[in-house]
């Protein structure tokens, strides 16, 4: 049998086109990769270049580096052609992670972002361009070469500064124990915010603050005053004390000594002539021996009388925390208009009692009161708590007074819950309590409801794995996963193709 087959013998040509082959599609795979790079850098440049901004995202928990709906609404008012200039009094660091500006620098970023050329944000160092100062402050009111490091809102020729520390609520007891700041919340678009909006809307209101009788600091209640639109200012308690004839509202936020005589005399005549004010004081060991002689001889013309004790509450459903001095209080129901809440929160709060004085004009209230189960005590000699009288029953911490031909007004409160900083940084702006302290402005400066931005404070974002979401062992399996196996069975398996395909 023949074999009719062609036969062409083996002369190496064949190998040879195969090893051609494969060679140019070597060169055609490692060509078109670096084409492909090469095209995807270009497009990376460009991209970042002409939409870097549009283009960046905010995947913080909290929505930190973002402003909210609020905050863009009220972009949207800022008249056409009018422009927000914020300056930063200081060069832009290198990096803002771990500083007081980490939280603020990304937020001024999204205000430029959503406002249309309305907001600008420019960081210059004072110390090397001096000219800025002129600028911003042509009058040199705010001297501001001594403001580096903080922020200067300007708009048709207003200012406010704004201190990075403030935008934040701080853990005030860490503070007093380590003198190093710690922030619990971050209050920078409520801070920010609330400033611009002041300087387009201009302050309907003016709010005094009165300084000089041992109190703390009142950043946030100066906040709060003016997320409603009040201007505030500071009145140092002095000998010839003069309240100014623009004073809207007048505050004593904690004063830990007495006022002098010369201002009892001014403070009788500011509320015969139709002044608004605003007295809070507490029991604490800065103040337990004080009883407030010229304030209480203000006070006990209007019923009211502020006690050298504080109020103890027994009664379990009120206590917070089971603590006898940090409690729940009743919101008298004719004060039900001001909050939803049918308790508020008192701490270390003084009983405020009657006076036996009725004038004829006036009319007092009770605010807050007490259980029925509350007791009064009063420090020792170590500053230790011991009952004070054999009392048990219901006491007011919160009372007012109208004098209904004057129309001047006053609400005095046994706690500091509605005014101070400590309870401010610790429950926020958006407390129940600080809400209590916005709707008595309102009523009292009725103006000053014109506008507020309630932006709530949020979270600082925490990096830190949770048991019940991740331990390290799965981080570090998911790291090797996606670092070591991942790669290998990919390199693996173009291995395998190439080997395949090489022969075709």
């Amino acid at each position: 049998m023949s074999n009719n087959r062609n036969f062409t013998p083996n002369n190496g040509k064949t190998k040879k086109r195969r090893n051609e082959r494969a060679h140019q599609m070597k060169i055609y795979s490692i060509g078109s990769v670096l084409i492909l790079l090469a095209i995807v850098l270009l497009l990376n440049i460009l991209l970042d270049n002409l939409l870097g901004k549009a283009l960046t995202f905010d995947f913080s928990i909290e929505r930190s580096n973002s402003i909210s709906q609020e905050s863009e609404k009220f972009l949207e008012t800022i008249p056409d052609g009018s422009k927000i200039r914020i300056v930063g009094l200081f060069e832009m660091p290198d990096t803002v992670t771990d500083t007081k500006y980490q939280y603020i620098v990304p937020l001024l970023g999204d205000y430029v972002r959503k406002s249309r050329g309305k907001v600008t944000v420019e960081y210059v160092d004072i110390q090397k361009n001096p000219g800025v100062i002129s600028e911003l402050d042509p009058s040199g009111v705010y001297d501001l070469s001594k403001q580096t490091g903080k922020y200067a809102i300007s708009y048709n020729g207003k200012l406010d500064l704004i201190d990075p520390i403030n935008c934040y609520t701080i853990d005030t007891e860490y503070l007093d124990k380590y003198d190093a700041y710690m922030a619990t919340g971050n209050n920078a678009e409520y801070t920010f915010t609330n400033s611009m909006m002041s300087l387009v809307k201009g302050y309907t209101s003016k709010a005094y603050i009165v300084t000089g009788l041992k109190e703390e600091k009142s950043v946030q209640l100066k906040k709060l005053l003016t997320s409603l639109g009040v201007e505030t200012s500071e009145l140092a308690a002095a000998s010839g004390f003069k309240i100014p004839d623009d004073c809207n509202l007048l505050i004593f936020n904690g004063p830990n000594t007495d006022i002098t005589e010369s201002m009892y005399v001014e403070l009788q005549a500011y509320f015969a002539r139709g002044g608004k004010i605003i007295i809070a004081v507490d029991y604490y060991i800065e103040n337990t021996t004080e009883t407030y002689k010229n304030l209480n001889r203000f006070l006990n013309a209007l019923d009211i009388n502020i006690e050298t004790c504080v109020v103890s509450e027994n009664d379990p459903s009120y206590q917070l925390n089971t603590e006898l001095n940090d409690s729940l209080a009743d919101v008298n129901p004719g004060f039900a208009q001001f909050t939803n809440e049918k308790k508020l929160h008192i701490t270390l709060a003084r009983p405020l009692g009657s006076s036996g004085v009725h004038s004829e004009n006036v009319v007092t209230t009770p605010i807050l009161t007490t259980s029925a189960k509350a007791t009064k005590s009063v420090a020792n000699s170590s500053n230790q708590a011991e009952q004070f009288g054999s009392d048990t029953g219901a006491f007011n911490v919160g009372m007012y007074a109208a004098d209904t031909k004057t129309m001047g007004e006053v609400f005095v409160f046994g706690t500091l819950n509605f005014t101070s900083d400590d309870y401010f940084n610790k429950f926020t702006l958006n407390d129940r309590d600080a809400d209590f302290t916005k709707a008595i402005v309102r009523s009292m400066i009725p103006s000053s409801a014109s506008y507020n931005i309630n932006i709530p404070v949020k979270k600082i974002d925490s990096y830190m794995l949770a048991e019940n979401k991740a331990t390290t062992s799965t981080s570090t399996g998911i790291m090797i996963v996606f670092m070591i196996v991942l790669p290998i069975i990919l390199t693996s398996m173009a291995v395998i193709v190439y080997n395949k395909r090489k022969n075709l």
